[in-house]
């Protein structure tokens, strides 16, 4: 055992068993949170692709423009869905939708199709060269854009739109309608 290992053991048995045990539900509880984020993303995503697939399947092509407004079809058909699932499951929250919650997914969304946008045409111009076959030259880089969206969606949601703290302070004082 590392000195540093037996130094952090030392520090948290110092502390009392009420503090160990509410870091150690508050780890937990993160990690349940992020499984559920994960599980509705999941949901989300297999809209996402099956949407992005089908209208790939009706109107093939070659261009990565075309194939990012695919893109944004795509990912902004799942959105209603993970907004309600996460709001009400992921992140527990149980009072009815604010505005400000509304508002913030609508910017969030918007950041993050255009980020996933831009994946799908950086993706999309490094793969085409490698990949001939158009279905799977399109999925692959849709992939590079769902992997980079979920850490980013992850981030927006838990510490801006359903952020907890920000949020109470406000009701308290009055502010969200």
């Amino acid at each position: 055992m590392s000195s540093i290992e037996t130094q952090d053991r030392s520090v948290l048995q110092e502390l009392p068993y009420k503090t160990r045990f509410d870091r150690y539900h508050q780890l937990s509880y993160t990690f349940w949170q992020f499984f559920r984020f994960c599980l509705v993303g999941g949901a989300n995503t297999l809209i996402d692709l099956l949407v992005f697939n089908l209208l790939l399947w009706c109107f093939p092509t070659n261009s990565v423009l075309i194939l990012m407004g695919y893109n944004s079809v795509a990912y902004a058909s799942g959105a209603g869905t993970s907004f309600l699932l996460n709001k009400y499951w992921t992140f527990k929250h149980k009072r009815n939708i604010t505005r400000r919650e509304l508002v913030r997914f609508i910017i969030c969304l918007s950041l993050e199709i255009l980020s996933s946008n831009g994946l799908v045409w950086l993706a999309g111009k490094a793969l085409q060269p490698l990949i001939p076959n158009v279905t799977l030259w399109a999925n692959a880089s849709k992939v590079v854009a769902v992997v980079v969206g979920a850490i980013i969606s992850y981030i927006f949601m838990r510490f801006w739109i359903f952020a907890t703290g920000s949020q109470d302070q406000s009701e308290k004082e009055g502010l969200l309608s």
